[in-house]
């Protein structure tokens, strides 16, 4: 049996695409169409305090629960439905309901939504990626996750050596390489490879 987790915003849900024009409005900046971040915490266009005044801004906007599916939610659900499916993202727990309805009215379908990742939102400490899978994962097991930031991959992999962990290339994480966590392109990658494990799976 196959388990699969996956991170959200970057990955299934397109975050650039709704926060960037949104922090362009706010702060009225001049970002280019073309803008693609190269650092996770777009120091490339704002300052520290705007990071964190445009963070807490767009969290309690509609916007941040209108963000664009990056893979079509029904070839998703036809890929990985017959598997438990579960989404990792590292927003605050209070704004997982919407995150939730986001993935909703888009069209995803999953078995568990989750807080997690390196940074925690009260005084005590992240519960990180890791922490949740092996909340959820079970004996014999084939877990595949798939994320777009290097730690949570590298959290992954010590914990589940025999996991199958892919990196979400971005232009923040170009320069990322691991001897063992596999980088995917494209979700036509994902797919592909995902394709390959199940198969692999069966003739063994």
């Amino acid at each position: 049996m196959f388990r699969f987790f996956f991170d959200i915003d970057g990955v299934l849900l397109d975050f650039e695409g709704t926060y960037v024009p949104y922090i362009k409005n706010y702060f009225h900046l001049k970002i280019p169409d073309d803008y693609q971040p190269n650092c996770w915490y777009f120091s490339d266009l704002l300052t520290h305090d705007q990071l964190m005044e445009g963070w807490e801004q767009f969290i309690a906007s509609k916007e941040f629960g209108q963000l664009s599916p990056m893979v079509d939610p029904e070839l998703f659900n036809r890929v990985f439905g017959a598997y438990p499916v579960h989404f990792i993202t590292n927003i605050p727990p209070e704004n997982l309901e919407q995150r939730k309805q986001n993935l909703h009215s888009v069209g995803f379908q999953w078995d568990s939504l989750h807080s997690g990742g390196f940074v925690s939102f009260d005084d005590n400490p992240p519960v990180l990626k890791a922490d949740i899978i092996q909340q959820l994962a079970k004996d014999e097991e084939i877990l595949v996750f798939i994320d777009d930031h290097p730690d949570n991959c590298v959290n992954v992999i010590e914990h589940f050596s025999d996991a199958n962990v892919w990196l979400k290339s971005r232009p923040f994480n170009v320069e990322f390489t691991h001897p063992v966590i596999r980088r995917v392109d494209t979700w036509d990658e994902i797919i592909k490879f995902s394709h390959e494990l199940i198969r692999e799976s069966v003739t063994n």
